[in-house]
């Protein structure tokens, strides 16, 4: 599975976090405890790989990781996809817009807010 966040190819160390996009060098800032956070959601940057649907992406946090396994879970669900080959995420304000291709060139589209994000 590809996945793209604002039109750049994401999901490795370089490359930046598969739902976010950012990296550690352009996606973190230091909190005033010494502590090293993402920019988007504010969590202590951990950045590791995780298994979705099958890929390993990379992820800054554990949230994040969560927030992407829900998405894909959604539009298996709802859309009835078997398998993924692309995910396209465009964030605008404060709207995401995910398209999804899967291997038979099905696309499926959802859109809903930037921060729904549940911390767990």
């Amino acid at each position: 599975m590809r996945v793209f966040v604002n039109g750049n190819e994401v999901g490795s160390e370089y490359a930046g976090c598969a739902l976010c996009g950012d990296n550690r060098r352009t996606g973190t800032y230091l909190s005033i405890d010494g502590t090293l956070r993402c920019k988007v959601c504010g969590r202590p940057w951990r950045g590791f790989y995780g298994e979705v649907a099958g890929s390993k992406l990379y992820f800054c946090c554990g949230d994040h990781y969560r927030e992407f396994r829900r998405i894909v879970q959604r539009v298996i669900t709802e859309g009835s996809v078997a398998r993924i080959r692309a995910i396209f995420i465009s964030v605008h304000g404060g709207e995401r817009i995910i398209r999804i291709e899967d291997e038979d060139g099905k696309e499926v589209t959802l859109s809903e807010p930037t921060l729904n994000i549940v911390h767990v």
